[in-house]
């Protein structure tokens, strides 16, 4: 079980990683959450079960994670933005017919 769990969790974060780099925000969030899944059944389940190199695992994810987000959240900045320009554009647009 310990490895695993540390192997469906690592892969995972891998296609999460690829998911978010393909701006495939649905299947992040799909994946997240089986990802989360893990973790609720690891919490639920006898803590010693699992073995060192899943904490690293875990540990590893979580400084990816950071880095995602920075990139997700500049990424809803930019569509934003460019939203922002549309309506505007549009709204002129509308007001000259």
């Amino acid at each position: 079980m310990k490895n695993d769990l540390s192997a469906q969790f690592d892969s995972l974060n891998k296609e999460i990683v690829s998911s978010i780099n393909n701006k495939n925000y649905a299947r992040a969030t799909l994946l997240d959450q089986a990802r989360q899944k893990i973790l609720h059944d690891l919490a639920s389940s006898d803590i010693r079960a699992v073995d060192a190199e899943f904490f690293s695992v875990l540990e590893q994810s979580a400084l990816e994670t950071s880095k995602l987000i920075d990139i997700v959240e500049h990424d809803m900045k930019q569509i934003s933005q460019d939203t922002g320009r549309t309506v505007r554009a549009h709204q002129g647009y509308s007001r000259n017919y």
